[in-house]
């Protein structure tokens, strides 16, 4: 191929999208999307997401899609993972472009953000009806955290917090599965995980009797 050939094929955009979850037993397992300003699909809500910079790096391409479309600053990002690539020639109805796609663990909102306001969803076990395929790039973000729960420990920690009870576990596990998991077989992968000690919990001044309930805190 000659050099004037060479420059005239077409190449496919670099694009980053970011699914941002975060999980609480009050709500749940999450997903933030931010409403889209231009076409296509104006004012649909659609996961946060950048034409990457010539000079710039991935990780820091979902961080600037986190801030500047869904006002997710760094210091709320406790936990940032590549889930994988989206390629298709009509994911993107203005040009062909490959999705480098991240996985976001979200904390407490960060002052530093100079974007939207997150809309925050929760995950009932079906699609959210987002546009380009950002649905599938949803599922495939919430089987990677599905399958590398626990195994992979900052993931883990971040979706959990330093310290956890039980009961968190429990939930989350639920939430990602949807079915709740066994609990003398959750004990027993709780206390045998060697970056996990088990804690007993501060009783509370409600009065109320029994053994404080275990919380669990992560080894160094």
């Amino acid at each position: 191929m000659t050099d004037a050939a060479s420059a005239a094929r077409d190449q496919p955009l670099i694009a980053i999208d970011v699914v941002p979850v975060s999980f609480t037993v009050a709500e749940g397992l999450r997903v933030a999307t931010a409403r889209r300003a231009y076409e296509p699909y104006a004012g649909r809500e659609a996961l946060p997401g950048v034409l990457l910079d010539a000079a710039e790096r991935l990780a820091d391409g979902a961080r600037r899609a986190l801030r500047t479309k869904a006002g997710i600053g760094p210091g709320a990002v406790r936990h940032l993972a590549q889930v994988g690539a989206f390629d298709g020639p009509s994911r993107d109805p203005r040009d062909t472009a490959i999705s480098i796609a991240f996985t976001a663990v979200v904390g407490a909102a960060d002052p530093r953000a100079d974007g939207g306001s997150p809309v925050w969803q929760p995950l009932a076990g079906g699609d959210l009806g987002l546009p380009f395929d950002h649905d599938a790039i949803v599922r495939a973000a919430l089987d990677q955290v599905r399958t590398r729960l626990w195994r992979d420990v900052p993931m883990t920690r971040a979706l959990l917090g330093d310290v956890f009870p039980t009961s968190a576990a429990a939930a989350l596990h639920t939430a990602l599965h949807g079915t709740a998991p066994d609990a003398g077989n959750l004990n027993r992968a709780l206390r045998t995980n060697p970056a996990l000690e088990r804690t007993v919990a501060v009783p509370t001044s409600t009065g109320r009797g029994g053994r404080p309930p275990a919380t669990w805190t992560w080894t160094d």
